[in-house]
């Protein structure tokens, strides 16, 4: 696909995409080495390489399917997003207990991650009701962004700039494909 094919008016929503998607899947490849160069885990190589399938699904989507007719490859985006948040549920439930957080807060933020992975399965569920899926995924990336920033705040003395980083693009992950879903559907539209 080329910017022939996107309506003038959605040609710079195109190109944010296309920019997110490539720095996304830049940091996301950061923090495979990263993770690879530290102590490895099953749940930390796990997520680090779906957080990399997830960015470069879009990346695909966006660059090379965004106009094909139908849901099947948007699907596979939608997934690839599900299965980032699933794994995170399960590493972040082990890992933010750790940090000495409070049990209430820890199971504020595990809701979030819960209730966010849900969202997403539910948008994938229904991706031809426009008001009823975008919905889903933006609770699902506000949800993220609400636990993640959390995170950030309270555990700020054992974080740095990397980490922010790597937190912060899995909900911009999921309002960038919040934002390519409705331009698709503009898009089929017009």
């Amino acid at each position: 696909m080329n910017n022939r094919n996107v309506t003038y008016g959605s040609k710079w929503i195109y190109t944010l995409l296309i920019l997110l998607s490539v720095c996304g899947t830049a940091i996301s490849v950061w923090n495979l080495v990263k993770t690879f160069q530290g102590s490895l885990t099953v749940l930390g190589v796990l997520s680090a390489l779906i957080q990399f399938l997830a960015f470069l699904a879009m990346l695909v989507y966006v660059r090379f399917t965004f106009r094909i007719k139908g849901h099947a490859s948007f699907l596979g985006v939608a997934f690839a997003y599900a299965a980032l948040l699933g794994i995170q549920l399960l590493q972040s439930g082990q890992a933010i207990a750790d940090f000495g957080l409070s049990k209430e807060l820890t199971l504020m933020i595990n809701i979030f991650n819960l209730v966010a992975f849900a969202n997403v399965l539910m948008f994938a569920n229904k991706p031809e009701q426009k008001k009823t899926a975008s919905g889903y995924i933006a609770a699902a990336a506000l949800l993220k962004l609400a636990g993640e920033l959390i995170l950030i705040i309270k555990m700020s003395q054992f974080i740095n700039f990397s980490v922010i980083l790597f937190s912060l693009s899995v909900p911009v992950l999921g309002l960038l494909i919040l934002l390519a879903y409705l331009v698709f559907y503009r898009e089929i539209n017009t």
